[in-house]
């Protein structure tokens, strides 16, 4: 079986300004991964697909590590643990944030969640949504928790509805307008938090040089679903021009997709990131691989859920 494990944040959560992101600690991360070296071969990204391909059969169970994002931690932190122990990571980074220097709302929300009350930050988004549109505020009303709780399972019912709720239901142009307001206000300048929480493309070609490889995760960091089939398809390639643009060429280019549920990505999907010259694409659906697999359809398994676990808090 191939095990592909996903890492989101991983940092020293206590010198950090955000001791309450739901973060990997680091000292935790080098120990899974160590773990995982020790009982499963640590594939690349070409034997992974090799062996779904059924080109490849290897002696002991495959594990393969991705990281979403394109964190600064990851250049900083990850890579180096990566390097030395001779491990490829699959790192996929979001184009618009490095290119525009600007903060996902997906992020800003997490940030803010983690600077305050979670009462007091929702009560307060709420509040100016439905100053913005009423009608907009009754649907964080209408989130099902059952739905909620499957996607996010590391979290209390109520942060799940709302992260359910701001991440599918709203209208992204409502709630970009009111994450960015909160933002702006109680953390400050957008450009100069991008420039410490991504990778710049300097240090996406240096990660590169150690090993690693780089893959797209979209320019905007939308549900795919969520967009008109035009717009999804434009965003797609402006990321992949963006990646080969500025990073080194590649034998293989993967990909992962925003949100990664199969209902956050229409069934066209697949066929769109073929042509444009993807190997494959990781979604968030939970469960090992096995060879006859959709090379466009790959699962994984949070790090908390990794084949050796470690003190962990889940994916944000």
């Amino acid at each position: 079986m191939l095990h592909i494990v996903m890492y989101h944040y991983v940092r020293d959560l206590a010198r950090t300004p955000y001791p309450r992101i739901k973060s990997m600690l680091l000292d935790d991360f080098e120990r899974q991964v160590r773990a995982l070296a020790s009982e499963f071969e640590m594939a690349t990204l070409e034997s992974a697909l090799d062996y779904v391909g059924g080109r490849y059969r290897p002696r002991r169970e495959l594990c393969l590590l991705t990281f979403d994002d394109g964190l600064k931690e990851h250049y900083r932190e990850v890579t180096p643990i990566l390097h030395g122990l001779g491990i490829e990571g699959i790192f996929h980074i979001i184009t618009g944030c490095l290119e525009e220097q600007v903060v996902a709302p997906v992020h800003q929300n997490h940030f803010l969640m983690a600077l305050l009350a979670f009462e007091e930050y929702r009560a307060g988004f709420l509040r100016r949504l439905g100053e913005l549109d009423p009608a907009a505020r009754a649907q964080a009303d209408t989130v099902k928790p059952e739905t909620a709780r499957q996607t996010y399972i590391w979290d209390t019912p109520e942060v799940a509805s709302f992260k359910y709720f701001f991440n599918f239901l709203l209208n992204p142009s409502l709630g970009d307008v009111v994450v960015g307001e909160m933002f702006k206000y109680y953390i400050g300048s957008e450009r100069d938090f991008a420039r410490e929480l991504y990778v710049s493309w300097e240090e996406s070609r240096a990660m590169q040089a150690a090993g690693m490889r780089i893959g797209g995760h979209t320019h905007r960091h939308r549900p795919l679903a969520s967009l008109p089939a035009e717009d999804g398809q434009s965003d797609l390639e402006i990321s992949t021009a963006l990646l080969h643009q500025h990073l080194e060429p590649q034998a293989l280019w993967p990909f992962c997709y925003p949100y990664g549920k199969r209902e956050s990505f229409p069934k066209e999907a697949p066929g769109w990131l073929e042509q444009l010259g993807y190997a494959c694409a990781f979604t968030t659906e939970k469960g090992p691989n096995r060879p006859g697999e959709a090379a466009f359809l790959l699962r994984r398994v949070d790090c908390k859920q990794a084949p050796i676990a470690a003190g962990v808090e889940g994916a944000a």
